[in-house]
């Protein structure tokens, strides 16, 4: 008796470079291609579905991927043997002495217990985002039982100091969470950093996200002219302070107040209580030079 699986007719032809689909014993559905690897050669990868179109779906993907240039990751091991491997063979050799001391510290107190456990091929943006908020609201006493290993005071017995880390604190994990991932980018290990789009997020006084700065409105009301920056004279003043020696170079500050009663507008020169700056040169009456005549010879 033939089945559809055994039956010739019933199996598609696929394209070279397409893959290959099959169905297992174990009725699951293999998908099998070449995809680009690191060091511009190919390998032959395998994914698997409970179905032939979820199967090729996976292949599908990670084709498309090697189409654009990004090769298949190449590491195997969790988060916690890579930050291991940096520190001991690639970090070592770049940062001073007191640095790499600082970073060795900070992986196995919050990294690896954090993220230790997960692939570090399948570590998102999103697992990133999640521990880093998680990390911000945990009271590092009760978490790391430094509490315990004194005289209980606080958290052993029950009253929890919520000893939360600082925002310099976070942004110093996650940067040190982002320069390892950054070198298994350029060793072509991950397509992709993930925490360059995790940044901790800083919580305001009350423990939420403070709000943006807000610029002031202008006002519309008029403003009424109260005096001369510059030599800090009245309106009522009639003279300059520095008339009669240099010319005042300075501006008429403004307040804002309510607008007065409108009034018919006057005619003539400005009396001396008018709100403006006394002219340059000379009193506000005096008659211009008249020009030297011209020499006939």
């Amino acid at each position: 008796m033939t089945t559809p699986r055994d039956n010739p007719a019933s199996r598609r032809v696929r394209a070279n470079g397409d893959g290959t689909v099959y169905q297992r014993k174990d009725n699951r559905w293999e998908a099998a291609g070449y995809v680009l690897a690191p060091g511009n050669t190919r390998r032959r990868v395998r994914v698997y579905g409970t179905t032939r179109k979820e199967a090729l779906a996976k292949l599908t993907e990670k084709i498309a991927a090697s189409n654009r240039g990004l090769p298949v990751p190449s590491a195997q091991g969790s988060v916690a043997a890579y930050l291991t491997y940096w520190l001991e063979n690639v970090a070592v050799h770049q940062l001073r002495e007191n640095t790499h001391t600082r970073y060795t510290a900070c992986v196995h107190r919050y990294l690896v217990p954090g993220l230790g456990k997960k692939k570090l091929t399948k570590l998102t943006a999103k697992d990133v985002r999640t521990w880093l908020n998680q990390l911000r609201t945990t009271c590092q006493c009760c978490e790391r039982g430094i509490d315990t290993a004194r005289e209980p005071r606080c958290c052993a017995v029950g009253q929890c100091c919520r000893k939360l880390l600082s925002p310099l604190t976070l942004t110093y994990i996650h940067s040190e969470l982002k320069s390892a991932l950054e070198h298994a980018v350029r060793k072509e290990e991950i397509p992709r950093n993930v925490a360059r789009t995790s940044a901790p997020a800083h919580p305001g006084p009350d423990g939420s996200n403070p709000s943006p700065p807000t610029r002031p409105a202008r006002s519309s009301q008029p403003q009424e002219v109260t005096g001369c920056t510059r030599c800090s004279n009245s309106p009522s003043t009639p003279d300059c302070a520095r008339a009669n020696s240099s010319a005042c170079a300075g501006k008429i500050s403004t307040s804002t107040r309510a607008p007065p009663p409108s009034a018919a507008p006057s005619s003539g020169p400005p009396q001396a209580g008018s709100p403006r700056c006394p002219p340059r040169h000379g009193p506000p009456n005096a008659a211009s030079p008249s020009p030297p005549a011209a020499s006939s010879r």
